[in-house]
């Protein structure tokens, strides 16, 4: 499970979620201009942060990088949208999150104007300003998977009966 976040262009009486879906639903080819900017962007986060790997992929035709570093954040970059993840793990700082994420979405947003959008939110968010909710639901992701994690019996018991 992961906690994600978007960044896109906000449309009017549109909801951001449902932004999304037409982007994976295009069979049209990218416009050149916006594949030159998905690898200015991965070269400017790399540069920012030098733990980010880089893999480049493909989603049902659509270019895809994707930066990932080994505490498990990692940004999506497709032609027309962002997407930033990262694990509900309980050894993750919130502060130091929400400092990853101001400095990626502030490179996003300075080089194409998307706006950071949070699903468990609902809400366009400002890394600053909403921290305390960023805070708290993150927290309730933590919570939530520890319970998960909690409730399932061990592989040893699974695999062998015991206790």
């Amino acid at each position: 499970m992961s906690y994600d976040l978007y960044m896109l262009t906000p449309e009017p009486g549109v909801d951001a979620m449902d932004q999304l879906e037409p982007a994976a639903e295009s069979h049209a080819p990218p416009d050149p201009d916006a594949l030159a900017r998905q690898r200015r962007l991965a070269s400017t986060l790399r540069t920012a942060d030098p733990r980010l790997e880089q893999f480049d992929d493909e989603l049902d035709g659509i270019p895809v990088i994707e930066l990932s570093a080994d505490h498990g954040f990692q940004i999506s970059l497709m032609p027309d949208h962002a997407s930033i993840s990262f694990p509900y793990w309980d050894s993750l700082d919130p502060s130091e999150l929400l400092a990853e994420i101001a400095r990626t979405s502030s490179i996003i947003t300075t080089e194409t104007g998307w706006q950071l959008y949070d699903p468990q939110l609902e809400t366009f968010i400002d890394p600053a300003r909403d921290a305390d909710e960023f805070t708290q639901a993150f927290g309730v992701g933590v919570s939530q998977v520890q319970r998960i994690a909690s409730d399932r019996p061990s592989l040893w018991r699974r695999l062998f009966g015991r206790e």
